[in-house]
């Protein structure tokens, strides 16, 4: 039977937000704690939501560091979370005076392209509340009302969704039915071959993964999953040989480690219906890459590829772990984003 096993004492789980906000605004106050306490902190592994950091010490640390520098870094996460709704709160409100701004003369234009339009009212040329009411004044400019908003549909309607110009040479993409302007759409389908718009995929795509890598699937029936105890458990196992980098690799011709990865899926409709999901990413070369390691910071190695799979039996999201009601929905939404559908 497979063992799943999770050390929790050395490990912290922060939101992604809060994270990239201390590192990119007080990097100084995150310097501090490792200088103080003699811990490192490393990413140990994400979610769509969260990084797992992992601390660790040098033999000569004391013992009882990580426990201390633990709960600095969580007294640390929990105030730097404090000032990212701070920050976020004042940009709402900067946006929405520019947006406030920008409608006295610009009405239609700025109700477009503001990035809070989904969450304000809609404003007239004078900053008049559009759709209020406001007793007469609302009835007698009804007419009018009906007639700007008329005028907005249509215009967006002719208007480009990537260049926010009027498109020019319409083309409109046979699956989805979105359109844009043909040199427009054409320059975006050259990046990624899939909508602007909506995600929606056009052709295969292929990606860098090793070549010489082996998946190779089992099952376990008395392997028990949380959330999933009517079913028992399907085993991947994925083996990749060293080896060296391509030419559509970062550093061509550079040898690059070998490695092998485990990940657990209920063996239920759904999670078979994943499985055969799994097998065509990697068929197309897209569960992994090679880049740098976000757990050792090492280069040059084979590292996952934005599909997430569970690498533990137990311990929730956070850990990689299940229970998790929503994984096989998210993880489907995942591989849908990469083209990998089932029809």
């Amino acid at each position: 039977m497979a063992n799943c096993g999770v050390n929790t004492k050395n490990k912290v789980t922060v939101n992604k937000p809060v994270w990239e906000f201390l590192n990119k605004e007080t990097p100084s106050k995150l310097n501090r704690l490792r200088e103080d306490s003699g811990v490192r902190i490393l990413i140990d592994g994400e979610t769509s939501e969260i990084y797992v950091l992992r601390l660790s010490v040098d033999s000569h640390v004391p013992t009882n560091a990580i426990p201390l520098a633990r709960k600095a870094l969580k007294s640390l996460l929990k105030d730097t979370e404090k000032e990212l709704k701070k920050s976020y709160k004042q940009h709402q409100l900067s946006g929405f005076m520019t947006y406030t701004d920008k409608n006295s003369d610009h009405t239609g234009e700025a109700h477009s392209r503001n990035t809070y339009s989904r969450s304000l009212p809609t404003f007239g040329a004078r900053g008049m509340i559009l759709g209020g009411s406001s007793g007469g004044a609302s009835s007698s400019h009804g007419s009018s009302r009906d007639h700007r908003r008329e005028e907005t549909e249509d215009d967006r309607e002719n208007q480009c969704p990537i260049c926010l110009g009027e498109i020019q040479n319409i083309k409109t993409l046979e699956k989805c039915q979105h359109s844009f302007c043909e040199d427009c759409i054409t320059r975006a389908l050259q990046v990624k071959k899939a909508c602007p718009m909506c995600g929606r995929f056009y052709g295969q795509l292929v990606g860098n993964q090793p070549e010489n890598g082996r998946m190779l699937v089992s099952k376990d029936s008395g392997l028990l999953l949380p959330g999933y105890e009517k079913y028992g458990t399907i085993i991947i196992q994925y083996v990749f040989p060293p080896g060296i980098q391509g030419a559509e690799h970062p550093n061509p011709g550079v040898r690059y480690p070998g490695t092998t990865r485990v990940a657990y899926l209920p063996d239920c409709p759904e999670g078979n219906k994943v499985l055969a999901l799994f097998k065509k990413a990697f068929d197309q070369r897209l569960t992994f890459t090679i880049g740098t390691s976000m757990t050792t910071g090492r280069p040059n190695v084979i590292t996952w590829n934005d599909i997430h799979h569970k690498t533990n039996c137990t311990g929730g999201p956070q850990l990689f772990g299940y229970p998790d009601p929503t994984y096989l929905l998210r993880v489907q939404e995942e591989l849908r984003a990469k083209g990998i559908t089932a029809d």
